[in-house]
Parts: structure tokens; C-alpha cells; sequence
């Protein structure tokens, strides 16, 4: 029996839709313009609207209200909406079934996410709607696939990374894959797809060293996905030799119920320009900055810089929005903890909120486990960066580890098992930022499935 769609003029809530996205429009390729997580999660918003609606146009309309918090026609948040709708009429991307690989039969396509787009207000109800449409080559593959991930909008709007919005969908789609493996690539193309920056567009750096892309986007997508969503990723290396040439993922079922959802999310939280204004940055810069940024550098930069402007220890901050824009730039910021459920919901928690003990040990494993991941990060690296790695240790920390430490790390330097766990301790920081609550839940999780 076929299932009754919506008509174009009905209002469809996305919120708590599921959406059936296309095996092409997974793991999409950008060769021109940056795929940011605002780009993607407004992309799934937009296709699960035109899924729900029916086919007799060629025009689809949401609300306003459902991708912003505030739907009036001339209110600041309609700007992002606009950004980001300019941005999809003009991205180009590769669509493809999510390998590289050449088999028979197999098709190949480039197009922008969207064909067009129109932001407007019914006079009569002064609803504010949303009208877009897709490419005609591949409208029908997108609203009525064949071959299809099942992806949770709630899950989307806990994530706070592109990278790990990506890998999500991507693993989501293998979830009931006998083997539980997704494809099997090579690092350089997985990189843009997770990093939603097209090759011509990254640094020298990042395209080389697979330790920069593992680093910067495959750790905290990892981490991100098996924090907040209902499934648990792990990250297989496959080498020649010393080197890693291939990676792909194992996806397994999380049973357990995950942290409370909000039942309405929103697309765009307008919340983080209004605090970027309040440090002195102009509106428009903000919103630029919004689009350009992941949610997780902004919500971490803005933490650190408010934080640093209360402070009363410290000089006085001579330019908050300098601060913040260095902080955001260089990602130096610690990352912020991952919301805890609502009050109520905790019983539908995984794991119990830990009592102090409990966390101080969970805090202990954690930090050893890091610091055995430092130390294989280190000795991949050549001796002029471990000379730099130790200098820097030296100027950053040292100082402050008293006479003792410092007399232990002039005789015997790494050699000293109190140095080395001082050392490698402080690369974890540098290298990983400070452990929040969902690195904890994820390490616990991981842990426990691997001891079962």
C-alpha cells in the first residue's frame, strides 16, 4: 500500500523525521566551495521536507521555523539561512555510490546540492517558507532511492563536527551489513569527504600526513559518533609497511538508549553569533564566521574567551574579538563537554551519571589510554618534530613541574618513566585538548565492549 504524502502546501515538521538518504549522496565529493556541517545538516533538513511532500511539483517549501529558532522575514537568522542556500545553488560535488572503486554499471555525476532556492512570506498567515528544488538528473534519485541510508535528524542535530556528521552517514549505511565494514579506501579519499574541503582547497600538509587528517578530523568524529548517536565506530588501519595506506570502519548496534534528544532541533543556533557580537565582532563578520566554522572550534573559542575575560588573576583582555578569532584560527581553544541528559532522563542513560571515585578512576584509564596514543603519535614522527615536541615541553610545561622534574628531564629525559608520563600527558593535551565527558563515554563504551 502506498504511503500518502503530504501536499506541497502542508506544513512538514523535519524534526522528527527519518530520512532515506541516497547511497550517491553520502559520501559526496566537494570540488569547488567547502561542505560545512551547517551545509549538511540544512541539505538533510531540505531532502527529508521533499521526501514527505508529493510529486506533483517541482518545487518543495519548508518553514523557516523549522531550520531557525526565529522565523521572522527580516530577523538576523534569515542571513545564515541565505548564506548557507547560496552555498548549496553554488557548491559543486561528486556524487558517486561511495567508493572509488570501478565496477561495470556504475555511475558518475557532479551537480550543486540544490538547483535554487527562494526565502518568502504568506501575506495572509505571515508564515515564512522556505522554496527550493533540485537538479532534474537527480531529483528522483534523491527523494525516491533505491539504495538508501535510514539517517535520524535528532542524532544529526547532536552532532557538532562536519566530520562527524560524514562519517555518520556513512557508517550509518553499513549498520546491517553482515560484515559490519564499510568500504575500504584510501586516506586521501576519505579525507575531503570528511573534511567537506575539496583537495585544490587544502594545505600541502594535509594532504601528506595521514597523522594531521587521523589527528584533526578521524579522532573527533569517532569520538563524536559513538558519544551522541545510537551506533559505535571503529576505526580499522590497514598498512604497507610502516605506513597507512587504507582505512575503513567496523559499525556496530549500540543497544543501549543514548542521552536525551530534543524533540524539535533546529538547524542554525543563532545563540553562538549573538555571543560572538556581545565580544565586539561586527554581525555580519559573525555570520561569516558561523558559516565558515564548526559548531564545536565556536562553542570552544567563545568558552575560553568568555572564560578569560572574567578572569581576575589574569591581565585584562585587551581585545576580546581578537581573542576569539586566534582561538577559533588556531583551534588551540579545550574542547567543550558534550551537554549531560536532562534532568529525568537519567535513567534512560547508558550509564548512570559515575559517583567521584568511580570517575576518578574512569579519568585515570582514560589518561593512561591517551597517553599510550601520544606516545605512538611521537614515535611516527620524524626527529626534527620529536626535537620540536621536546623543546616545546620544555618552554610550555616544565616550569612548572618543580625542581625535581626538571632535574629528572636534564639526566634522563624520556627515560624517566615520571618524565615520560609528564611528557605524554602534555602532548595528549596539545594534541587532543582536554578530555570531555564524551571522550569518558565513548573510552567507557569501547572499553566495555572490548572486555565483554
Amino acid at each position: 500500500m502506498a504511503t500518502k504524502r503530504a501536499k506541497k502546501t502542508d506544513v512538514v515538521s523535519p524534526s522528527s523525521a527519518e530520512l532515506r538518504k541516497a547511497v550517491e549522496a553520502i559520501a559526496i565529493q566537494p570540488k569547488s566551495g567547502k561542505i560545512t556541517l551547517l551545509t549538511r545538516k540544512l541539505f538533510n533538513v531540505l531532502l527529508a521536507v521533499a521526501q514527505q511532500a508529493d510529486d506533483s511539483g517541482d518545487t518543495y517549501r519548508a518553514l523557516l521555523s523549522d531550520i531557525v529558532a526565529n522565523s521572522a522575514f527580516d530577523s538576523n537568522d534569515t542571513a545564515l539561512v541565505k548564506e548557507h542556500l547560496r552555498r548549496m545553488v553554488s557548491v559543486q560535488v561528486e556524487w558517486s555510490q561511495g567508493t572509488s572503486s570501478q565496477k561495470p554499471g556504475r555511475k558518475w555525476g557532479i551537480s550543486t546540492l540544490i538547483a535554487d532556492a527562494e526565502i518568502l512570506e504568506d501575506p495572509a498567515t505571515r508564515r515564512v517558507w522556505v522554496e527550493f528544488s533540485f537538479a532534474p538528473k537527480i531529483k528522483k534519485k534523491l527523494l525516491d532511492p533505491v539504495q538508501y541510508a535510514r539517517l535520524s535528524l535528532q542524532f544529526q542535530s547532536q552532532l557538532r563536527s562536519s566530520a562527524g556528521l560524514a562519517l555518520y552517514e556513512i557508517c550509518v549505511r553499513y549498520l546491517t551489513n553482515p560484515s559490519h565494514l564499510t568500504m575500504r579506501e584510501s586516506w586521501a579519499w576519505w579525507r575531503p569527504i570528511l573534511s567537506g574541503t575539496p583537495d585544490t582547497e587544502a594545505g600541502d600538509e594535509a594532504k601528506r600526513e595521514y597523522k594531521y587528517f587521523k589527528r584533526d578530523y578521524l579522532r573527533p568524529a569517532i569520538a563524536e559518533v559513538n558519544a551522541v548517536t545510537n551506533i559505535f565506530v571503529e576505526l580499522i588501519e590497514h598498512r604497507e609497511g610502516r605506513r597507512v595506506a587504507e582505512i575503513q570502519f567496523r559499525v556496530t548496534e549500540r543497544k543501549q538508549p543514548m542521552l536525551a534528544l530534543d524533540e524539535h532541533p533546529n538547524v542554525f543556533d543563532s545563540t553562538l553569533v549573538d555571543r560572538m557580537v556581545k565580544l565586539g565582532i561586527p554581525l555580519k563578520e559573525a555570520q561569516a564566521l558561523y558559516a565558515d566554522s564548526e559548531e564545536n572550534r565556536i562553542r570552544a573559542a567563545l568558552q575560553m574567551t568568555e572564560q578569560r575575560m572574567r578572569s581576575t588573576t589574569l591581565p585584562p583582555v585587551r581585545s576580546a574579538a581578537a581573542l576569539f578569532k586566534d582561538a577559533l584560527k588556531k583551534g588551540y581553544a579545550p574542547a567543550v563537554e558534550i551537554p549531560a541528559p536532562a534532568e529525568g532522563a537519567a535513567k534512560a542513560s547508558a550509564i548512570s551519571a559515575p559517583t567521584d571515585e568511580l570517575k576518578a578512576r574512569l579519568v585515570d584509564e582514560y589518561g593512561a589510554y591517551r597517553r599510550k596514543e601520544a606516545k605512538a603519535l611521537y614515535e611516527e614522527q620524524g626527529e626534527s618534530e620529536q626535537e620540536l615536541a621536546r623543546r616545546s615541553f620544555e618552554e610550555d610545561t616544565l616550569a612548572e613541574l618543580g625542581a625535581h622534574m626538571r632535574d629528572e628531564w636534564r639526566r634522563r629525559g624520556l627515560n624517566s618513566k615520571l618524565v615520560e608520563t609528564a611528557f605524554f600527558d602534555w602532548l595528549a593535551r596539545k594534541t587532543w585538548g582536554e578530555p570531555t565527558d564524551g571522550d569518558l563515554l565513548a573510552f567507557t563504551l569501547r572499553h566495555s565492549r572490548a572486555t565483554a
